[in-house]
């Protein structure tokens, strides 16, 4: 879609598919118009001369600052567990959320 195009309800219905939004036609409308001024304030961005400008990732130019790692005394697995009752041997045992139908568990 062009910058100075209108978003189509086709590309609509597109976008929504892909978020996995079911909207009905209020929401659509409102979409398309939201989406729109997107669009048209980002439109305005190509009216900005940027001819001999080097881009940038960022604004600012900042040394990288990384702390030495220093090993430290961690907890043991007693201490980690302590407060927990869902223990499998030396791991947390949590709910399966990924494929998993209602009843089981």
């Amino acid at each position: 879609m062009a910058v100075n195009q209108e978003i189509t309800e086709s590309e609509l219905d597109e976008l929504g598919e892909l978020a996995s939004l079911c909207l009905d036609s209020a929401e659509k409308k409102e979409l398309a118009r939201q989406l729109n001024a997107v669009m048209g304030a980002l439109s305005r961005i190509r009216e900005v001369e940027t001819a001999g400008i080097e881009p940038a990732v960022h604004p600012a130019v900042m040394p990288v600052r990384f702390r030495d790692d220093e090993v430290e005394p961690s907890l043991s697995q007693e201490q980690v567990f302590s407060n927990t009752a869902h223990r499998s041997d030396s791991y947390f045992r949590v709910p399966r959320i990924a494929g998993e139908e209602s009843g089981e568990g």
